[in-house]
């Protein structure tokens, strides 16, 4: 449910900046506010029911006014007056969906074991533009010694290709259990 009510707050802000043509602008904003909404002290700040929300409003204002434009700045306030704050960061991130698909981009993580070289990164890129239904792709790499060796790629919020040696491992682990269960060789 939560994510049907950001997604909904997304969308209005989304058509709201379309049309006063500020979808850079509170692009660059959300980004901010996501980044900074990511702070356990500001998230308990603005979610503690023990503040009360023209308190919050007031800080807002005070702090953020002249960095945000006014469509961000409402936004922020009926957050408040709503409750639902504690939404903003998935708000941000779903009006930044909205606004790559706007642009024609897709968001596209590759998770190795180790770095990856140039030449292995531009080759992973190349495969992975055949399922991308856009043609600009954000490449953002991750290292996670946990894959132990291959690649995990998400393709925006689905995992595309999953060809790390531990998912191979996991799968393995899961066929001899369930041929074990089974009664056979036993």
């Amino acid at each position: 449910m939560p994510a049907a009510v950001a997604r909904r707050y997304a969308m209005a802000l989304f058509e709201l900046a379309l049309e006063q043509g500020k979808v850079e602008l509170v692009d660059e904003q959300a980004q901010f506010l996501e980044d900074l909404f990511r702070d356990h002290q500001v998230r308990a700040f603005f979610q503690s029911p023990r503040i009360p929300a023209e308190q919050k409003k007031r800080l807002i204002a005070s702090q953020l006014s002249e960095l945000l434009d006014p469509v961000v700045h409402n936004l922020l306030k009926l957050l408040i007056d709503k409750r639902r704050i504690g939404l903003l960061a998935e708000i941000m991130r779903e009006f930044d969906e909205l606004t790559d698909r706007h642009r024609g981009v897709e968001e596209v993580t590759i998770v190795s074991a180790v770095p990856l070289t140039e030449q292995q990164r531009a080759a992973i890129i190349g495969q992975v533009k055949r399922f991308s239904s856009y043609d600009n792709l954000r490449v953002s790499t991750e290292v996670d010694g946990g894959v132990l060796g291959g690649v995990k790629i998400r393709l925006g919020e689905n995992i595309v290709i999953d060809g790390t040696l531990s998912s191979r491992l996991s799968e393995m682990r899961d066929r001899l259990y369930r041929y074990r269960h089974r009664g056979v060789g036993a």
